[in-house]
């Protein structure tokens, strides 16, 4: 259409629900008065599939007391930012890294996204409560944590509330299935907070512990057995340890 780079917006994008506001009152027509339900996504016929998942995510997830069940977990401010496309994109991948595709879209051009990351399929209802463990702190717990991607396993993600709104999240990422194509493999800390509605203003409803700050993009976030497998919050006053990897699971020690 003769479009030049400073003309870009986006290849895909969700118009409805959007990112800049919404009322969940608000009724959306066509032209010829047919009432849309759920909402609008558009795309260049060349967008990546991950592109595909993002924006369709945020209708499937839709919006619950005013807020974006699935928003973009890239930060919006520093996206906005001028300067070279994809260079700008990977430096607003503050929160999720390249773990879930709300956050990077994909990882490497020619190959398929992430998988969701847990925080993503509980918000999308598609975790079965009953493969969510949760601990309180002040517990003593072993777990066995299976693969995220690996549906048979009894646990696919744990749950420690700090309060009433914020928890963390632990998840077991290994490449298999989908989830073949991650910039590494490990145990994934997730902090989450609830009140927060998208990632704007130096915050995000979700966010990596970050296992290895010197790799870029959170690529070095997930943690490992004999590499990096202990993580203490002093405030809440509990610990996380990999205590042993047996085949793709991993045996983990919640504790006082």
């Amino acid at each position: 259409m003769g479009a030049k780079v400073q003309d870009y917006g986006m290849i895909g994008l969700c118009g409805y629900p959007g990112m800049l506001g919404w009322d969940s009152q608000d009724v959306l027509m066509t032209r010829s008065g047919e009432r849309i339900e759920k909402g609008v996504a558009i795309f260049c016929y060349q967008a990546h599939v991950g592109t595909l998942f993002h924006d369709v995510a945020h209708i499937l997830g839709g919006v619950k007391d005013g807020k974006r069940m699935a928003p973009c977990l890239y930060d919006h401010d520093l996206q906005a930012k001028p300067g070279p496309m994809r260079e700008t994109f990977e430096n607003s991948l503050i929160n999720m890294g390249y773990w879930d595709p709300m956050s990077c879209h994909y990882y490497k051009m020619g190959v398929p996204p992430p998988e969701p990351s847990s925080w993503t399929r509980i918000r999308l209802g598609w975790i079965d409560p009953s493969k969510i463990k949760v601990v309180t702190p002040g517990r003593t717990e072993e777990v066995i944590l299976g693969p995220l991607e690996d549906g048979s396993s009894s646990v696919l993600a744990i749950r420690i509330p700090v309060s009433s709104s914020s928890y963390y999240l632990i998840e077991n990422r290994q490449p298999i299935g989908s989830d073949k194509d991650l910039p590494g493999s490990g145990v994934l800390i997730m902090y989450a907070d609830d009140t927060i509605l998208e990632c704007r203003n130096g915050k995000a409803p979700v966010k990596l512990v970050n296992a290895d700050p010197s790799a870029a993009h959170l690529e070095g976030a997930a943690f490992e057995i004999g590499k990096k497998d202990l993580f203490q919050d002093a405030g809440n006053r509990f610990k996380i340890a990999l205590k042993e990897k047996i085949g793709s699971s991993y045996k983990i020690l919640i504790s006082p």
